[in-house]
């Protein structure tokens, strides 16, 4: 794997390498998707007249044939202009002309932006997947009293490497497994050390609440993976303050082993305010350093309309990390999968938000995607251009929604137009289109205001 791929963008740069970072992505996805939508235009014969990336003032712009390449002042958005697509050219039948081509190729047209996005996110992963991914290792942490885990004599630090023969390389292959096998007994191959053991374990069924609330009956056996690596030190925290670097390992607080957040929790987390003590090994050596977690107030998990306090520490930690890496087709398969259960996901978060399962308060404007595009460039590149995938998918599958002016809703007249065998009526489409611009505003206003809240508290 290129060593450029964990480089902390933030050791590097400050807040104004954030924002170009953040542009640049920003302004990638828009590229992706607005090429779609020329390529597919002028693949059948549709005339382009200018491809824009951005919106305002142009800063650049050359032409070539009968189109014109701009860079506009405001980078939050982009266009394609086709001739004949305005709504006062509907009646535009020259050669090349939007209006005049068949409506399976205005469909097609419209199309290919968010088809392009959901391309550019499996050309991402494959890319990820072809130089190596950081992964979790299947390496125990906590064991849970009375667990199957504990009832069958496993221990910290030991590393699963099969499960009924089958070969498990990453923490999230044995949940998988796990989870799918309640009252089945596993054959676990064990590492302890230099011994390799067979242990049967025996997940018990347990009813656990996913990411969006809901309910689930799953196999479980009481372990957590063995996570106390630094990955990352906020600037001006109080890990920082105290000396805490990344690399180093966490071994205690206050006496009490840390093998996990489960651990770090209630030995520190839990205490906002009080002076606790570190155990760190850097190196060879063991450092004791005083930390006091900052007092912040955070929505309670269990009620969002209240407020708990915890203690912030600043500090992000990770287990055993194991790069998972394949050749040409294993990695094109592993993007195809990575992609489509991004696509569920998002399409599962869309549908909660909508039928209001989720709460609106999630809703982020670009203030909240710089800011995690700032928190990622932190981690490292691999977690950046993740992320960078991630918003892909979601810009793809947003404009895919049937609201009119996006994707979405000219593809919903194209389909009218289609069965009925004549177009929308320009009336229709005008008034569809103001309700549509109105929808648009009307999430920017509340994205930006949740933006500033968040800002705010």
């Amino acid at each position: 794997m290129f060593e450029f791929f964990n480089l902390p963008v933030d050791g590097l740069f400050g807040f104004s390498a954030k924002m170009v970072i953040f542009l640049i992505g920003l302004a990638a996805l828009i590229f992706v998707h607005e090429l779609g939508h020329f390529l597919a235009a002028r693949w059948v014969g549709v005339i382009v007249e200018k491809f824009s990336i951005g919106f305002g003032p142009k800063i650049f712009g050359y032409k070539s044939g009968e189109t014109e390449y701009m860079l506009a002042a405001i980078p939050l958005g982009g266009y394609v202009k086709m001739k004949g697509e305005e709504l006062e050219d509907s009646f535009d039948k020259e050669a090349g002309s939007f209006s005049a081509a068949p409506p399976k190729h205005r469909l097609l047209i419209a199309f290919a932006g968010p088809l392009f996005n959901i391309l550019f996110s499996i050309g991402i992963y494959f890319f990820v997947y072809l130089t190596g991914s950081p992964n979790l290792a299947p390496v125990v942490g906590s064991i849970k009293d009375g667990s199957p885990a504990q009832v069958a004599q496993l221990q910290a630090g030991d590393k699963i490497v099969s499960i009924d023969g089958k070969e498990i390389r990453f923490w999230e292959n044995l949940q998988d497994v796990v989870h799918r096998a309640p009252g089945k007994t596993l054959n676990f191959g064990i590492e302890r050390g230099t011994l390799k053991l067979d242990i049967p374990v025996t997940p018990v069924s347990e009813e656990i609440t996913d990411m969006f609330g809901d309910k689930e009956q799953v196999g479980l056996i009481g372990i957590s993976p063995l996570v106390r690596d630094i990955t990352y030190v906020k600037k001006g925290s109080s890990a920082d303050k105290a000396g805490i670097q990344v690399g180093d390992k966490v071994l205690a607080v206050d006496d009490v082993p840390i093998k996990g957040w489960g651990d770090l929790k209630p030995a520190a987390v839990d205490k906002p305010g009080q002076e606790v003590t570190f155990r760190i090994q850097r190196g060879t050596a063991e450092l004791l350093l005083k930390v006091t977690p900052e007092l912040k107030s955070v929505p309670d998990p269990e009620n969002e309309d209240k407020k708990i306090e915890i203690g912030e520490i600043g500090i992000a930690m990770s287990g055993t990390i194991e790069e998972e890496i394949y050749g040409p087709v294993g990695a094109f398969q592993r993007s195809l999968k990575e992609t489509w259960k991004m696509i569920a996901l998002i399409g599962i978060s869309l549908q909660k938000m909508i039928f209001g399962s989720i709460s609106a308060d999630s809703i982020g404007g670009p203030i909240m995607i710089f800011q995690i595009y700032g928190e990622q460039a932190e981690q490292g590149f691999s977690e950046l251009i993740r992320l960078t995938s991630l918003l892909s998918i979601n810009l793809g599958l947003l404009n895919l929604l049937p609201i009119p002016v996006l994707d979405g809703g000219h593809i919903l007249f194209f389909l009218i137009e289609i069965l009925k065998g004549r177009p929308v009526s320009e009336k229709n489409q005008e008034r569809a289109q103001q309700v549509g611009i109105f929808m648009l505003i009307s999430l920017m206003v509340f994205a930006f205001y949740n933006d500033i809240i968040r800002l705010i508290s």
